[in-house]
């Protein structure tokens, strides 16, 4: 199974609809996904109309906490932004939700750092489609501290979503808990601002990326 966990709608900053993203996703043969707008929860919500018997959609937003971006998996309900990381994860529990740190050692935005270590994430991001340099080994941090490892597109556009999944044998939040996951990432998909234009390029040559 095949999941990108970190889509954004026309209900934040994203230029697709729900219903475009649910539709693009099940025909590039993903078997979920999670749409996790900036401090949104609507177009999730309304993702879900689209879902069915052999397409999974996820609710969920990314939170603007004021340590970072933190993603609520698994949510119905707005969690504020401007608390602290630790506040946020704890909200996302008491929620039944998955607390994920999005982009954390990203030199250009907005992570929580080593904060992953002491907030009670669930996990952590080690693959974001528009990551182009970390500030620090965070698949080796992971790995040194056991925590559990996750990667999303973080995809505005259409045509990213799917370029950096989780596969799994079993429905996703099912084998987050066991820790069965694997991250691909087909295409860097690099998402650069213009002149008030969006330009995606992907395939770019992964090691001219520094990690």
């Amino acid at each position: 199974m095949r999941y990108d966990i970190h889509v954004h709608s026309s209900f934040s900053d994203g230029r697709s609809t729900p219903k475009e993203i649910v539709e693009h996703a099940k025909r590039i043969g993903l078997s979920g996904v999670a749409i996790t707008d900036h401090d949104a929860i609507a177009g999730s919500l309304e993702a879900l109309r689209y879902a069915s018997k052999d397409f999974e959609v996820i609710p969920g937003m990314e939170v603007s906490s004021k340590d970072g971006h933190i993603i609520a998996l698994d949510v119905k309900e707005v969690i504020p932004r401007d608390l602290s990381a630790k506040e946020t994860v704890d909200r996302i529990h008491a929620l039944g939700g998955i607390a994920i740190a999005a982009h954390p050692y990203d030199s250009w935005r907005n992570g929580v750092g080593d904060l992953i270590l002491t907030a009670g994430f669930d996990a952590v991001e080690i693959e974001n489609g528009h990551t182009l340099y970390n500030k620090k080994d965070v698949v080796g941090i992971c790995k040194k501290h056991g925590l559990k490892m996750v990667g999303g597109t973080d995809a505005h556009l259409l045509e990213e979503v799917g370029s950096v999944t989780v596969e799994c044998g079993k429905p996703f939040l099912e084998a987050l808990k066991s820790g069965e996951i694997e991250v691909k990432s087909r295409n860097k998909a690099i998402l650069l601002y213009n002149q008030g234009r969006f330009m995606t390029y992907h395939r770019l040559v992964k090691p001219l990326l520094k990690k």
